[in-house]
């Protein structure tokens, strides 16, 4: 699924709980989404039982077990605080989290995860379960990457295009939340230069002339959309910029960014790009990442 717009009777989203501060501000969100589309929530914690729980301070397997139950309830609950009429299921399965979480993409909306959880090296870089749930689900992963979640309300989303078939679905799926938010939708394509040579390899060009097609190139990309979507206002800008540094510029005024898994670059069965790989975590607002194959 790549759209918000639309969802079918069964269309739940998908929240990760492992009770880290990013696993709440994520839980929060899941809850705000799932109430303004009318669709249910539902609750996954998971855990593998040959690695010890350093959240939990216990290896036993029954005493963590019964500390995974009062999770999903104290989730439940922070998910009835922000509306009380919010369908919620849970589920505790046994094994690898990210395993558990890919499983369950293939019928759900979207799934929700905080940038980083429990675990040691969880203050230096962003959580494995969020890099592998964002290369393999089935469906649009969103990365919290704050922890203290706040509903900034700037009323715009931005997605980075780039031509490849993962950022056409990318703008598909920021079409979807721009319409069901009311906000304005900013469309990034970000290119630099390599080298002096002009990238058309013609000796008439010019990199002006090569600007000036990126920019027919993006307007061409959203006419479609904008036809499936007129009440969504459009803003589209091509920029001389390394992508990670515009895309995370924009983010600090924007609700959402969008982008594809994997753009133009990297090579056949790569999963995560670099620059959505390089945005887990560091944007302002929560990042939206979506493969080809949701479109």
């Amino acid at each position: 699924m790549s759209g918000i717009t639309s969802p079918t009777p069964t269309a739940r989203i998908v929240a990760g709980i492992d009770g880290s501060a990013h696993g709440w501000a994520a839980l929060t969100w899941a809850a705000e989404q799932a109430s303004a589309l009318g669709i249910s929530l539902h609750l996954i914690h998971a855990f593998a039982p040959d690695i010890p729980m350093l959240g939990f301070g216990s290896t036993d397997q029954t005493s963590i077990q019964a500390e995974g139950k009062r999770l999903l309830a104290t989730a439940t609950a922070r998910a009835h605080a922000v509306d009380s009429t919010l369908v919620v299921t849970t589920s505790l399965p046994p094994g690898f989290a990210s395993r558990a979480l890919v499983g369950v993409s293939h019928d759900a909306t979207m799934i929700v995860l905080g940038a980083v959880g429990h675990g040691l090296l969880s203050r230096a870089t962003i959580g494995a379960v969020a890099q592998q749930v964002a290369a393999h689900a089935h469906c649009p992963v969103v990365i919290v990457g704050h922890e203290d979640h706040s509903e900034a309300n700037h009323h715009r989303v931005v997605v980075g295009v780039d031509g490849s078939p993962s950022s056409m679905a990318a703008l598909h799926t920021a079409f979807g939340h721009a319409a069901t938010r009311e906000a304005e939708l900013v469309v990034v394509h970000s290119w630099e230069a390599k080298g002096p040579e002009d990238p058309t390899l013609q000796s008439d060009s010019s990199w002006p002339a090569y600007e000036s097609h990126l920019e027919q190139a993006v307007t061409r990309a959203i006419a479609t959309q904008s036809a499936e979507h007129p009440a969504v206002k459009v803003r589209h800008s091509v920029v001389r910029s390394a992508p990670v540094a515009a895309l995370i510029q924009a983010a600090d005024t924007a609700d959402l960014v969008v982008v594809g898994a994997r753009g133009v670059g990297g090579f056949p069965g790569l999963h995560l790009g670099s620059v959505s790989n390089r945005l887990l975590g560091r944007t302002a607002c929560p990042l939206v990442v979506v493969h080809s194959r949701e479109a």
